[in-house]
């Protein structure tokens, strides 16, 4: 059986730079807090939205930080969910590696259910067994929880399975849960953090993810 794929979704199947720039500047400004330089903000694409508004704030107070993470959400469900591109040849891989009968999931840190409008918006859903998420309370939003829970749903062989993403976040996350771990190196995350996470290996194409992928599933 070939192992199944997890991946993550900003800055490895789409890039959501625009909407998320655009996401937070709309939630500093209602929270009357001074706009950043876009330059600023962008290493903050992939990480866990709460612990991005407690830097951005200088303020850990879990209410605060709520807040913004709900203005984010506000404007991002306002439209910046598909202020994004796919990445070059993410379809073409997608379309081999379902052709082949590996099996596709989507392991992210958004919430479960705007994972699935933005899959479906660019119609790439179908290429996918099943989208995973974080809940909106919080739950599942460290992905090494999410994994695990992916995997005792399934009640996968320990060990089985790759993740693939752009960030540190996605290689500790798969390390911790025994899996292979491909980091692709057009995203957000520098090759030095995800090396550093565990990384199996670093690719730079969707054509050498997929030999990647081939080699070790």
């Amino acid at each position: 059986m070939k192992a199944p794929l997890l991946f993550d979704l900003d800055g490895t199947i789409t890039d959501p730079k625009a909407g998320f720039l655009a996401s937070v500047d709309y939630a500093l400004e209602a929270m009357g807090e001074p706009l950043r330089p876009h330059a600023e903000l962008t290493p903050f694409i992939g990480p866990p939205l709460r612990g991005t508004f407690e830097i951005l704030l200088g303020n850990s107070d879990p209410a605060v930080t709520e807040k913004a993470v709900e203005l984010y959400r506000e404007r991002l469900n306002d439209g910046g969910k598909f202020e994004a591109d796919v990445y070059p040849g993410i379809r073409e891989l997608l379309e081999s590696l379902a052709n082949d009968d590996y099996r596709l999931f989507i392991a992210t840190g958004k919430p479960r259910g705007m994972a699935r409008e933005i899959a479906t918006h660019f119609k790439l859903d179908h290429y996918f067994e099943e989208i995973y998420g974080a809940e909106l309370d919080g739950k599942f939003v460290d992905k090494a929880e999410l994994i695990a829970h992916f995997s005792a749903i399934h009640e996968l062989p320990e060990s089985h399975g790759i993740m693939i993403g752009d960030t540190a976040f996605d290689m500790r996350a798969g390390r911790l849960n025994g899996l292979k771990t491909i980091g692709v190196t057009w995203g957000y995350g520098t090759d030095d953090q995800m090396l550093e996470a565990g990384a199996s290996e670093l690719v730079s194409s969707a054509s050498s993810l997929e030999a990647s992928i081939r080699r070790f599933a």
